[in-house]
């Protein structure tokens, strides 16, 4: 039986770097309180004529050279995004055209920041039905166009940047060997964009200006991040009738450090088994994920053979986790 699994993989930060200390000249806040409640100091800001497409198809360039292969390879994008270039069509119907994948289909999906989670084991399913060889799946974000830079609890929090990775065919028993994913509609409001949909359109009456960026409660997504992150990992281990002992390597939402290690204890797994680097680019949503996968596999802390989860929470609310044999 063929399994689905990761042959390049490509990230792409812009390189304007804003650190704690800038975020202090803007809102009332300091180094000292983002790097205790969060574990950030510092993220990237794409430049005002860059978009959510841009940065994937960046990412995307070094995914490819990476596994080898050229745009004319691609047979289907998915790109995981929470802040598209417009509302329609597809910002992976924008990336196609610009990287050239003529023979590509495309689409995106939305479950924010455990957006990569979903694409990744949509796109495994794609590769293992034999009619797709190549597929591209890509978390992107530019969510410094989305946050309210006058929101000291959400605007310091966030960073742009985008992740990729090429999903082939590979032998069974590697490659991404189970999934888990799990919907809460009912925590719809802890994590939104108010306005903007047909629900409270831009342009009508009901529109109140604040409503149109990023919302978030703070203490409920605490509440629902600490638990939702072991669980996925330990309902993904069930799949997969793997033990957590058996876990070489968590590769997390970059979300907060303090969430990350509440989950890790509550694993009873040490903290030299997770990759973290949201000191260096914040929370990317659903970037996040791959950037510090394609960074990991960069630096060889993840080798052949491991056991590697990756887990992602976030609006929706939706979280899940994948389980991946390198």
């Amino acid at each position: 039986m063929t399994s689905a699994g990761i042959v390049g993989l490509g990230f792409y930060v812009p390189p304007k770097i804003m650190t704690n200390d800038d975020w202090s000249t803007i809102v009332d806040t300091s180094d000292e309180w983002i790097t205790n409640k969060t574990g950030i100091k510092e993220r990237r800001i794409a430049d005002d004529n860059i978009c959510t497409s841009d940065l994937a198809v960046m990412a995307s360039i070094e995914a490819m050279k990476d596994a080898n292969i050229e745009s004319g390879d691609i047979d289907l994008i998915i790109l995981a995004t929470s802040s598209p270039d417009v509302p329609l069509p597809s910002t992976a119907s924008i990336i196609q055209n610009k990287l050239g994948c003529r023979k590509a289909a495309a689409f995106d999906i939305n479950a924010v920041c455990s957006g990569w989670i979903h694409a990744l084991e949509i796109g495994s399913k794609f590769v293992i039905s034999s009619e797709y060889d190549n597929v591209l799946v890509i978390g992107s974000e530019v969510y410094s166009r989305i946050v309210n830079w006058d929101d000291r609890a959400t605007c310091v929090l966030f960073g742009d940047g985008a992740g990729a990775a090429i999903l082939q065919k590979v032998e069974d028993g590697k490659g991404i060997i189970g999934s888990w994913l799990q919907s809460d509609g009912s925590g719809a409001e802890v994590i939104q964009i108010p306005a903007g949909g047909v629900k409270n359109s831009i342009s009508s009456d009901k529109f109140v200006e604040g409503q149109q960026y990023f919302h978030m409660d703070g203490r409920e997504v605490w509440n629902f991040a600490i638990n939702a992150f072991p669980q996925a990992v330990k309902k993904v281990l069930m799949k997969i009738k793997m033990e957590i002992e058996d876990i070489d390597m968590i590769i997390p939402h970059q979300a907060n450090y303090n969430i990350i290690e509440a989950g890790m204890l509550n694993l009873g797994l040490p903290m030299d088994k997770v990759f973290t680097n949201l000191d260096k680019y914040g929370n990317t949503a659903a970037a996040s994920i791959p950037i510090a996968l394609a960074e990991s596999v960069k630096k060889g802390i993840i080798k052949e053979g491991d056991l590697v989860i990756t887990v992602g929470f976030g609006g929706g609310l939706a979280w899940g986790a994948n389980a991946i044999i390198w």
